[in-house]
């Protein structure tokens, strides 16, 4: 069956696994054969490189050009909603704080090394601020809901169907952050699959990605920045039961807001939401 040239091309999930790990050990040893100081100290910069090779590769299969960009974009602009998409950025933030303190408080009663350890882990991870900021806040939403929503949430829907597309990609999105946020992760991951059968625009679930990832971003960025110490107070026992409560008050107000996000759209939620012949969900991203 042949696509018509305005729709966008499916993308098979295996394949472009495969060619992301091929592109990753491609550039690297490629780095590695050139400069291998430049591979070790540029770590950040060189997955810029990876992230937008794939972002390329995706593109190119989708079968993306300037026609169906600009279309795009004009239905992002009748579509976009401005209070929505800050109140599900919002909620995500809420969501992760929430259980950030829920699991450090829990690891704080167990083994006090291991919950300092994790509380520090972020310190080291930005070693070159510009690259990080084109990492976090550019490459990775875009690559991430390319991937998650596009490739693989609409291709186990349309295998299975719409429900265990949203859980199987969520819980893979959110593996991908394997981190004390990684519950956030995952309801974000449900959030974005709600966005995108609502508006069927990919734009949309991007934008509360960028927005989500840049506002994470500025303490860490601004901390570069300043030159602050890097010293920082260790946590102690006594933290956790404070970190307990804290963080159940904290995740019950974001999953309050998050199950009136899922009630207030659950309209959009159709099993057979990517059956081509009722929806004509490839004429859009």
């Amino acid at each position: 069956m042949f696509i018509r040239k305005e729709e966008f091309n499916e993308v098979k999930i295996i394949p472009s696994i495969l060619v992301y790990i091929l592109l990753s050990f491609g550039v690297s040893f490629i780095l590695l054969f050139v400069n291998r100081e430049v591979l070790n100290n540029n770590a950040n910069a060189v997955q810029v490189i990876i992230d937008f090779s794939f972002i390329l590769f995706l593109f190119y299969k989708l079968g993306v050009n300037l026609t169906k960009i600009q279309n795009l974009i004009n239905d992002y602009l009748r579509k976009i909603n401005i209070k929505e998409i800050i109140d599900v950025v919002f909620t995500q933030i809420v969501i992760s704080f929430g259980t950030t303190l829920l699991i450090l408080g829990m690891i704080c009663l167990i083994n006090i090394d291991t919950a300092n350890s994790l509380n520090n882990a972020g310190e080291d991870v930005f070693t070159n601020t510009i690259a990080s900021f084109i990492l976090t806040v550019i490459s990775a939403p875009i690559l991430e809901e390319l991937f998650f929503r596009v490739v693989l949430f609409k291709r186990i829907s349309k295998f299975f169907n719409v429900y265990i597309g949203m859980i199987l990609s969520s819980l893979l999105f959110g593996v991908l952050h394997m981190e004390l946020a990684i519950v956030g992760a995952v309801i974000f991951g449900f959030a974005n699959c709600i966005l995108y059968l609502k508006y069927r625009n990919i734009l949309i679930p991007m934008t509360v990605h960028f927005l989500n990832n840049f506002l994470v971003s500025i303490p860490t960025f601004l901390s570069s920045d300043s030159g602050a110490s890097s010293d920082v107070e260790l946590l102690s026992q006594s933290d956790a039961s404070a970190y307990l409560i804290l963080g159940a008050i904290v995740f019950i107000i974001g999953m309050i807001l998050f199950i009136r996000f899922i009630v207030k759209n659950r309209k959009y939620i159709e099993s057979d939401a990517f059956d081509n012949k009722t929806y004509n969900f490839n004429k859009l991203l």
